[in-house]
This record gives C-alpha cells, sequence and structure tokens, in this order.
C-alpha cells in the first residue's frame, strides 16, 4: 500500500468498483493501531509490577530475534500471493511477476554473495522499514485525502532511515563496537526522530488548516507518528524483540484485513480465484477462508525447509519478491485496487 494519493471522492481515492459488499472502513484501520498503546502499557507494567518478567521473557539473541521476525512475516506474503491464483490477474501482471522473481533471486543470493550476510541483514532491514512504514504512511494521506507536502517527505525520510538503523542495531547487539557505543547510537536515533517531530508537526499544522481534512486520517496519522516514539522507547527500555513486534502486528493485521476484503470483493459475484472454490462450496466465504489458508501454507513451507537457515533464504527471498509486487499491485487502477474500497 504505498500509492495513496489525495482525492476528493471515492473513485478518485482508490479507484473501486460500485456495490462492493465488504469495505476497509478507516475506523477499522484505526483500531489496529491500538497495539501501540498495549505494547506501552505491557511494557509500563512489566516494569512497575512484574520485575520485568515480561522483558526477560522475550529476551533473545539477534539471530533469533531475525529468526522470528521473518517467520511472522510470512502469512501475510503469502496471503499477498493467493490472491495472483487469478487468470485474469496472471496475465496482467505477467510480467512484473516475473521480474519479481528475478529480484527476489538475484536480491537474495547476490547480496549474500557480495557482501555476506551482514550486508543481506542491512538491506533488509531498511527495505523492510521502508515498506512497513510507507505502508501506514499511504494509509494516513489517503485517510486524510491530502497531499504530501515537503515538511511531510522530509519527516517521512527522518523516521525510515532511523528506523532501518534501529533494526540493524537491534541485531548487531553482539558486536563490541554496538554494545561499547549502545548510549551513543540511541542518542543519535532519539536525535534524528526528534528532528523528524519538527517536520511531522509543521506538516500536522499545515494538514490542519485545510478544511477539506478529516479528522479520523488526522488521527490515524498522529497515532502512527506515536508508534515510533513508542518503538523507540521500548528498544531503549530493554524490550528489542517487543519494539519488533509493534510495526510489524500493526502491518500485517492492516495487510491481512486488505486482503481478506479483496479476496470477498473479488469472488464474491464469480469465482475467479480457484483456492476458494471447495471452501466456498462448504459455506465458508473467502473473507474468513483467507488468514487460516495463508497460515496453513505458511506452516507447510516451514516445516518443508526444515532448517533455519533455509526459512532464512526463503523467507528474505520472498521478502524482496513482496515488497516488489506491492509497489505494482496497489496502484491507481490495478486490479487489485479496484475491490478494495477504503471509506
Amino acid at each position: 500500500m504505498t500509492d495513496a494519493r489525495p482525492a476528493t471522492g471515492p473513485h478518485a481515492t482508490s479507484g473501486y468498483h460500485e456495490g462492493l459488499p465488504y469495505k476497509v472502513r478507516n475506523i477499522t484501520l484505526l483500531c489496529i493501531l491500538a497495539v501501540t498503546p498495549l505494547a506501552a502499557t505491557a511494557a509500563i507494567l512489566d516494569s512497575f509490577f512484574f520485575d520485568h518478567r515480561l522483558r526477560d521473557f522475550m529476551a533473545m539473541e539477534p539471530r533469533q530475534i531475525a529468526f522470528w521476525t521473518a517467520v511472522l512475516t510470512v502469512p501475510h506474503i503469502i496471503a499477498s500471493l493467493i490472491t495472483f491464483a487469478d487468470r485474469e490477474y496472471l496475465t496482467h501482471y505477467k510480467k512484473q511477476l516475473i521480474k519479481g522473481w528475478g529480484i527476489a533471486m538475484l536480491l537474495g543470493i547476490g547480496i549474500p554473495l557480495a557482501m555476506g550476510n551482514g550486508g543481506l541483514m542491512i538491506a533488509m532491514a531498511f527495505y523492510t522499514m521502508y515498506h512497513n512504514l510507507q505502508q501506514q504512511y499511504g494509509i494516513s494521506l489517503m485517510m486524510m485525502r491530502q497531499p504530501p507536502t515537503t515538511d511531510y517527505h522530509i519527516w517521512r525520510w527522518l523516521t525510515i532511515i532511523p528506523g532501518g538503523f534501529s533494526y540493524v542495531v537491534l541485531m548487531s547487539t553482539f558486536l563490541p563496537v554496538v554494545a561499547n557505543n549502545w548510549n551513543t547510537i540511541m542518542l543519535g536515533i532519539g536525535i534524528c526522530l526528534g528532528i523528524a517531530t519538527l517536520f511531522g508537526l509543521r506538516f500536522l499544522y499545515t494538514i490542519r488548516k485545510n478544511p477539506a481534512h478529516t479528522k479520523i486520517g488526522l488521527i490515524y496519522f498522529i497515532m502512527n507518528m506515536s508508534m515510533l516514539y513508542v518503538a523507540y522507547g521500548l528498544i531503549v527500555a530493554g524490550y528489542g524483540f517487543l519494539a519488533t513486534l509493534v510495526p510489524r502486528i500493526i502491518h500485517d493485521l492492516t495487510a491481512f484485513w486488505i486482503y481478506m476484503v479483496h479476496d470477498q470483493n473479488r469472488n464474491a459475484a464469480k469465482m475467479h480465484n480457484p483456492m476458494y472454490v471447495l471452501p466456498k462450496h462448504v459455506g465458508i466465504p473467502p473473507v474468513l477462508w483467507c488468514v487460516p489458508l495463508s497460515l496453513a501454507i505458511s506452516y507447510l513451507l516451514m516445516e518443508v525447509l526444515g532448517t533455519i537457515y533455509a526459512v532464512s533464504l526463503f523467507v528474505v527471498a520472498l521478502n524482496f519478491m513482496h515488497y516488489y509486487m506491492e509497489g505494482h499491485m496497489w496502484k491507481r487502477g490495478t486490479p487489485h485496487r479496484q475491490h478494495v474500497p477504503f471509506v
């Protein structure tokens, strides 16, 4: 979800067909952001009342954090790939799918060979942060029905870059250069976020002066800003894994809901996707079958791959493929966008 330009009407906003049975409602997307205050509350309660038991329970080596974070990404990526089990979609996206898999193989194999696993980790960290945050930022603009400004673009990059750097640092705590300079690194990231805040507030001030903005969109944008500071605070407080889960869960739940709505609308009047034929015959609509199907396929893939190393390579390639396709499949006028009303 990266193409979310402003508009004044429903078709201009998301280019969807009329009469679709399911919609992605703004209030639902806003409720998903409740993950942020819940995580903050959990950390506060754990610190003051439970003697850091949650923090100790979630304490992991960087390799384990990277592995579990990667594994958690697979189900929603599988959900996105399921949408392509559709003859019309395969025809429409044929060039992008071929190019996407080529890029996935090239980057997934080429980066480790050229730069080692460290280079791959850095590339994945920054690309992942860009993908995750850009989804939220794009939805924010669409909900507010406002155009991006220079302040917005500066704020966006001053949050994405330290976000990626934070992830790299979390995965590198075993390195002496990171461990010995932890406080300095965290201070630098905090200063960067502080500067970003100034531009974010300037953008909010501009939006508030425009009577065409929506209040729920404004709240959604502010909540996304808050997510960044909560994640940073969790890292500083020692809840590194929890900090990675906050944007991960928000991103995945948002994506899952969008794919559920898409699959239901796409296959409501006519069954286009054969993976939903049998479930629909026994009374399970696509909107309810999307998530369990994605989880089941993800589990089987993990079982087949077996080793952590194989899983990691597969997930890396899959992520690169997913990031590339998401940049195309949600642009205005695409078949995907036509089946997902945002209201």
